[in-house]
């Protein structure tokens, strides 16, 4: 493995502030947030994230550190890790270290598997042909992994995005303009070995498919941390923080921001408990659990703190510039992730089957330093 442990600590230091400068003129034009991988590049967390399973705090500790920054920015670097957590799982060891080494130079991954509706992706004959919706970043990156079903299964591969027809007219959201999910489109790409990403189904294999929900709970986190930063510097700025009433509200934002870093300390601890005992079936059911409670905690979170800065802020914060508008149209785009219903359904089949019960959060001294 090319990656290395990172210290997180002095890394982040000043992160999200310097990610956070760049937000709004990329909202304004909808241009990959290059500005912002510039700040993750020279932290040397483009090319190093914290993968192992020894480093899941650390993990979602930076990309709720880069959502509070800009959600845009986040989904993006979520789709990154994602891919180079992919290709160290399921890689040839020459994949794992071409895809690393250009990591480290700078080059940026994403993954789509969303199929469009009208025109999927197919592979005939070693070409693939048709259509990806929701191609995040697709602007700023080197290449992505596409899923496209075969007689065998789902099977991943990673093809280079130069030459990809992408087309931007569909792309016209309320927020998150600058994660740039356009519409990507091949018609006669020659498939390689060398693009051929693991086995068919490596993709969609449990726990770790559903269970990797939790670094995008993790970004929607720093992205009500965002809404709350904002919402206190207005009320302190206006001098109405003092107000019994906006004090309550201050209160409540607070709980709830508490309340979705607690969940993020639970994923951290089902994602490496998972990660390290990879036949345990117990491991993977709680992983699953857990990840599909935190979904619905911290959207709860979000949707509650959302509502307080609006009511706190009042008819400003709908008004551009104030930042409020943009961190709001933002965080509301972005947690309408997929299949919300089915995961709280998975989550009730498995607390009344046993599998999975709330509980006192273990302690543990290693925990106590992240």
């Amino acid at each position: 493995m090319l990656h290395e442990p990172i210290a997180h600590t002095s890394l982040l230091s000043g992160l999200s502030e310097a990610i956070s400068r760049h937000g709004a003129a990329r909202d304004r034009d909808g241009g990959f947030p290059v500005e912002s991988f510039d700040e993750l590049f020279a932290r040397g967390l483009v090319g190093h994230p914290p993968l192992r399973a020894s480093q899941a705090g650390e993990l979602l500790h930076l990309l709720s550190a880069v959502g509070r920054g800009d959600l845009s920015t986040g989904r993006i670097y979520e789709g990154h890790v994602n891919t180079l957590f992919l290709i160290d799982r399921f890689a040839t060891l020459e994949q794992r270290d071409a895809a690393f080494r250009q990591a480290a130079d700078g080059a940026v991954f994403g993954v789509w598997n969303t199929d469009h509706h009208a025109n999927p992706l197919v592979l005939e004959d070693g070409v693939l042909k048709g259509s990806k919706s929701f191609a995040s970043g697709v602007d700023g990156l080197t290449a992505a992994i596409v899923t496209v079903n075969s007689e065998a299964g789902r099977q991943m591969l990673l093809v280079p995005v130069s030459g990809l027809d992408v087309d931007r007219s569909w792309w016209r959201p309320t927020g998150m303009r600058a994660s740039g999910s356009h519409i990507i489109s091949t018609d006669e790409l020659q498939v390689t070995d060398g693009m051929i990403l693991g086995a068919p189904d490596d993709y969609i294999a449990e726990p770790f498919f559903s269970g990797g929900a939790i670094r995008f709970v993790a970004v929607h986190t720093g992205g009500i941390h965002a809404v709350f930063d904002c919402a206190v510097e207005h009320l302190t700025r206006t001098k109405r923080a003092d107000n019994p009433y906006q004090s309550q509200r201050i209160a409540r934002m607070g709980i709830a921001l508490q309340t979705a870093y607690d969940w993020l300390a639970r994923g951290a601890e089902a994602w490496a408990h998972a990660l390290e005992n990879p036949e345990s079936d117990s491991a993977g059911r709680s992983l699953l659990a857990t990840t599909r409670a935190a979904r619905g905690a911290v959207e709860r979170a979000a949707l509650d703190v959302l509502e307080l800065a609006e009511c706190a802020v009042g008819a400003a914060g709908f008004n551009a510039p104030h930042s409020l508008e943009r961190l709001d149209r933002d965080l509301r785009t972005y947690l309408r992730q997929p299949n919300p219903d089915g995961a709280m359904a998975a989550l009730g089949e498995a607390i009344a089957g046993g599998h999975w019960h709330p509980s006192f959060p273990s302690i543990s001294r290693e925990r106590g330093r992240s």
